[in-house]
């Protein structure tokens, strides 16, 4: 028996339950299975899960702790397993369990390889154990019988049956259902929400999921008066809903430093679309159109500042499915009038009784002040005005400071009259030290929305004390720390920035900060230092610590040689498109990073000497050289055309990144480099000229990344490579690199090896750096045959991709044990001219992807891991030289229960196993009663087009005249493939029933449609066939079930389709054409013959089919 769960409805507000989940289990039968891999899974989808310790359960009585845990919990997991009766204690809390929330219905109970009906009539094993029960409370028998009514009420209620399920499907069933009735009630904080739920009653009504019409909705305000937090908990609350959903946070931001195409990618990411295949923004709409118009998406676009935003993100109504919902928030109300959205709402500020319960949260931890505080709680609430935002920052302020604190705080709010926003803030920021100030106004004016770790360096390199600072302005409600990224809310860094103005409102030479490119071209420009006689200095600039362009500002700012030279304080300086014609004196000897792009001159000037720079970043610059440096830690020099030579680095001790990519008359590595020995990435790519690293780099303790791709003249590696221990990555792609050194095996922590397009090395070099360890007796075949090298591959056990394209491998080059690479995920071996492939590919228990594309000479390929999601092998003349092959490789996918398996293959003909025929581009056809079992598979569908163009071709699926993307959502990208031009070809491929259709479908007189449309409409499907797909067509039987979703794309030059062929899968078209008949229609071209065989099969069908269904 399998029994499902349905959904739950929970209301808006919920108990504040201390557990998610309480795990009622008998110790002795799952603690170390089942329940403890179901306990992982939940605490890994961060569900708080209350586990007992199965060593308490061999006492008699339950603890109290226990029944308040069974209390505080929202769900109760129940695994009742064969000996779960015999426990008196398992028993209890089962009485109590049922006690606390039968009423609400969270009760889930998984019967673990027990029968349901013995659970509930308590026979079988609960037989014995309830014996033993009666004797031992012979003068209670009552509880006795409590315990059995629980047991039956239990084994009444919906839940899973653990023999109709892999035990990962059943875990991972399990999880998803508590996460999806979680997720209403996961949102913020609730004392954080206060007043939440009057807002959201009108906005709720609005976008009410059954209303089946696209509807665009409006959040308007100002600055800091909730409109994302609204946005968010909406998100959280009814996303559950829809098909996709989507939230693109801060959506200003990155529109000013990523653009449109960033964010474009970030959305389509969300539902699996890869970033490479988009090229533009108008590219990005068609994908967004593409994949979403027929899809139920709940779209949030965060503070959105700008038209373009919304028509390249949410251009309208037709580009979403029915039933999508489309959320913006934005300061600007003409945003919205502007893109016609359906309807607007406008956030209003915290009613004062609100404003004082959420300020008695930040400032007491409770929702009513203490009554001392009470007036001047109400001076705060008159003073905030109802933004949240000042309330939670001055709250937290105030949190824990005395009453004379805070009337000396409302003393000087009063003294300045008539304050706005910025300055209401401003009080936490006074409440700050020296040094927190500095970090504060740092990460306001530079660092917003930057890398901890990133923005920790720089600060600790001015001599503050980073760590310390960030936490006390996290803890201060100024900034927060998210994942690692730094970021504080838009009126916060306008605070800062503010008091940054204020520091000299007239005269921007005296601010300590500027970041407005204006700004900076004014007081560079300004600076013309002349002769002390003339009593016209501009040592007043002295006080400027940071200056910080955006690189998408673009205007030309001018600057003369002496323009830097009174800033003796300037810590950051990051510039780019700067005019420099009359030269540069003068760099300050204060700077911690200086980030200059296309620097215009060969030299820095020769006075500057800093001591504490951390950061030289100078991409695309003329630099000729440049001098050591001690304290650098980064340097990016990438793309300077006129660099030939690097510093001495023995002057460099500290480096840790070396960025050099694209820098082509360089021609080698001062050898002092191995001194690095805190390098972590030495990036050489594209160096086009250079001929030599250093002969030995034994001293590059740390090193992780070496890159050397496209080096076309380096012919050698270190011989000594091998003993850098800490390399995860090697990229010799595009080298002239021979033979790769022998140590290269001592790598034991390399993950990522790559020599694509080395063509140099012979078969004996691949196998003495693939098996560089103890060297076995050659293995005669023949007096001509091939020394072979076959040790231990202990070395590369880490190894997760390797890359071996286009690097001339012949035949048995490929060394044939392969498996000890026990980590290989990724393999590719394109273009290549071997003949075949190992067969103990099929041990790389990890591999999810090989490539073989482009290998002219490549007859067969070997069986391949059940891990596998992806297989490229276009252009392989010779592969699959009968069509007999193409049926093994169909077949082959059928293996992959719950899959999907397509492939491109020249022809122009659909193979006579395809009953069901049309031309054109799309085929009907009915579903006759009967046609669905247990062991329908799936369809496998082909699809013939002509001129090969690079495009997407889909296949999309409408029932009844409504179009279900949602089910079919198969695509094959044809831009790898570069058959013959003029040739037609094949697009065969199979869904399984397990990912792309319903149980719901049984015994229903169905009209299906099956549409092969192209993307960018570069290619013409000119017909199509279909037929359905049944377990006995399968010649493996399916004992198992593979979760990933596999992929193989095959072409060939010249493939011919005879029927001979496909007698083999003959089978397949005769159960397939039992259950559908083709519908006539102007793409119909049926012959009568065909119509006439149709018949006959159906009046043939098996008897034993027939009384099946």
């Amino acid at each position: 028996m399998r029994m499902e769960r349905t959904s739950t409805s929970f209301p808006s507000s919920t108990p504040q339950w201390k557990y998610d989940v309480f795990l009622s289990f008998k110790g002795e039968d799952t603690w170390k299975s089942f329940t403890d891999h179901l306990y992982t899974a939940l605490e890994h989808h961060g569900i708080l899960t209350f586990k007992d310790d199965p060593e308490l359960q061999k006492g008699k009585a339950i603890s109290p702790e226990i029944f308040t845990a069974i209390q505080d919990s929202r769900f109760a997991l129940i695994v009742l397993s064969k000996n779960y009766a015999a426990s008196t204690w398992c028993l209890d809390e089962l009485l109590k369990i049922l006690e606390c929330m039968e009423a609400r219905e969270t009760v889930l109970p998984i019967f673990y390889e027990v029968n349901p009906s013995d659970v509930r009539k308590q026979t079988g094993n609960f037989t014995e154990a309830f014996t033993k029960h009666e004797e031992n409370f012979r003068n209670d028998l009552q509880k006795v019988q409590r315990w059995r009514e629980a047991l039956t009420k239990v084994a009444n209620l919906s839940g899973w049956d653990s023999k109709d399920w892999y035990e990962s499907k059943l875990i991972k069933n399990i999880v998803e259902l508590v996460w999806k009735n979680l997720r209403p009630t996961l949102s913020s904080d609730e004392k954080d929400l206060v007043g939440m739920d009057s807002r959201l009653k009108e906005i709720n009504l609005f976008l009410d999921g059954r209303v089946e019409d696209v509807c665009f909705f409006g959040i308007w305000g100002m600055g800091g008066i909730g409109k994302t937090t609204i946005a968010r908990v909406l998100y959280e609350r009814i996303s559950h809903e829809f098909e996709f959903s989507i939230f693109l946070a801060n959506v200003r931001n990155n529109f000013v430093q990523s653009g449109l195409s960033h964010l474009q990618k970030q959305l389509l990411s969300k539902i699996g679309i890869e970033k490479e295949y988009i090229w533009d923004i108008g590219e990005g709409v068609k994908l967004i159109k593409r994949f979403l118009r027929h899809r139920k998406v709940l779209l949030v676009l965060d503070d959105v500042n700008h038209l373009d935003q919304l028509e390249y993100l949410a251009g309208n109504r037709e580009w979403f499915g029915f039933g999508s919902r489309v959320l913006i928030t934005t300061r600007d109300e003409h945003l919205l009038i502007t893109h016609g959205v359906d309807r607007t709402y406008e956030v209003q500020g915290l009613s004062d009784h609100e404003a004082l319960q959420l300020l008695s949260w930040k400032a007491f931890k409770r929702d009513y002040p203490e009554q001392s505080y009470v007036d001047l709680c109400n001076c705060v609430v008159d003073y905030v005005r109802g933004l949240p935002l000042a309330v939670k920052v001055l709250g937290s302020f105030l949190h824990g400071r005395d009453l004379s604190a805070w009337k000396s705080a409302l003393d000087k709010l009063r003294e300045v009259c008539n304050l706005d926003i910025l300055e209401t803030l401003k009080i936490s920021y006074d409440g700050l030290d020296y040094d927190e100030k500095k970090i504060f106004l740092d990460i306001a004016c530079f660092f917003n929305w930057k890398g901890k770790d990133r923005v920790r360096e720089t600060l600790d390199a001015c001599g503050f004390y980073a760590d310390i600072g960030i936490y006390v302005l996290v803890e201060k409600s100024l900034l927060t720390n998210s994942d690692g990224i730094l970021w504080m809310h838009d009126l916060i860094q306008e605070m800062g920035r503010e008091i940054v103005r204020r520091e000299s409102p007239d005269d921007l030479g005296r601010q300590s900060r500027l970041w407005r490119r204006k700004d900076v071209d004014q007081v560079l420009s300004e600076n013309t230092v002349r002769d002390s006689s003339t009593g016209l200095t501009l040592d007043f600039i002295y006080t400027i610590e940071g200056i910080m362009v955006h690189p998408f500002e673009l205007e030309l700012v001018t600057a003369n040689a002496r323009s830097f030279s009174m800033m003796n304080k300037l810590r950051y300086l990051k510039l780019n498109n700067v005019d420099l014609s009359n030269g540069l004196e003068y760099l300050p000897d204060s700077l911690r990073i200086l980030e200059w792009p296309k620097f215009p001159l060969k030299y820095l000037p020769s006075s500057f000497n800093p001591e504490d720079l951390i950061e030289l970043n100078m991409h695309h610059s003329c630099l000729n050289h440049i001098k050591p440096i001690k304290s650098l830690k980064m340097i990016d020099l990438s793309h300077s055309l006129s660099l030939v030579k690097t510093p001495d680095f023995r002057g460099i001790p500290v480096l840790e990144r070396l960025i050099l990519k694209g820098c082509i008359r360089l021609y080698e590595i001062d050898s002092s480099v191995v001194v690095l020995k805190r390098l972590t990435l030495m990036n050489l790519k594209d160096c086009k000229n250079l001929i030599r690293l250093p002969s030995s780099v034994r001293g590059l303790k740390s090193l992780k990344v070496l890159n050397v791709s496209g080096c076309s003249k380096l012919e050698k590696l270190p011989e000594d490579l091998g003993h850098v221990e800490g390399l995860e990555e090697l990229d010799v792609s595009g080298t002239a690199v021979r033979e790769p050194p022998s140590s290269i095996g001592l790598l034991k922590d390399l993950k990522v090896l790559s020599f694509n397009g080395c063509k140099g090395p012979s078969s004996k070099a691949w196998n003495i750096m693939l098996f560089p360890f103890r060297p076995r007796p050659l293995l005669k075949v023949s007096p001509n045959a091939t020394a072979l090298w076959l040790p231990s591959l202990s070395g590369f056990r880490s190894l997760t991709e390797l890359d071996l394209s286009d690097c001339n491998l012949l035949e048995g080059d490929i060394p044939s044990d392969l498996s000890h690479m026990s980590s290989l995920k990724f393999l590719y071996l394109s273009g290549n001219p071997f003949a075949s492939l190992p067969s103990s590919i099929a041990q790389l228990s990890q591999l999810e992807s090989l490539a073989v594309g482009n290998c002219p000479k490549l007859q067969a390929l070997p069986d391949l891991p059940s891990s596998m999601s992806s297989v490229e092998a276009y252009n392989c003349n010779s592969l699959g030289t009968s069509s007999a092959d193409i049926v093994k490789f169909l077949r082959s996918g059928f293996k992959f229960t719950g899959s999907q398996c397509d492939f491109v293959v020249p022809g122009n003909e659909i193979p006579e196993w395809f009953n069901h025929k049309s031309a054109g581009s799309s085929i009907t056809v009915e579903l006759r009663p009967g046609w669905f079992s247990d062991k329908w598979m799936g369809f496998a569908l082909c699809a013939v087009f002509g001129q090969l163009r690079p495009d997407f071709i889909l296949c999309e699926l409408s029932v009844n005249g409504k179009r279900l993307e949602e089910k079919v959502a198969l695509s094959c990208w044809l831009g790898s493939i570069q058959a013959a031009a003029k040739s037609g070809h094949l697009w065969l491929c199979y869904l399984s029933r397990h990912k792309n259709f319903v149980s719901e479908w049984q015994n229903i007189h169905t009209r299906l449609e099956f549409s092969f449309p192209s993307l960018r409409g570069r290619v013409e499907v000119e017909k199509c066939a279909v037929c359905l797909v049944y377990e006995e067509d399968v010649e493996v039987p399916l004992k198992q079930t593979y979760p990933r979703q596999s992929r193989v794309d095959i072409c060939e030059e010249v493939l011919e389709f005879p029927e001979s062929s496909f007698e083999k899968a003959d089978g397949i078209a005769k159960r397939g054409c039992e259950y559908f008949d083709v519908v006539a229609g102007p793409s119909q071209t049926q012959s009568q013959g065909e119509r006439d065989r149709t018949t006959s099969i159906d009046e043939e069908r098996d008897p034993k089919r027939s009384k099946q269904h």
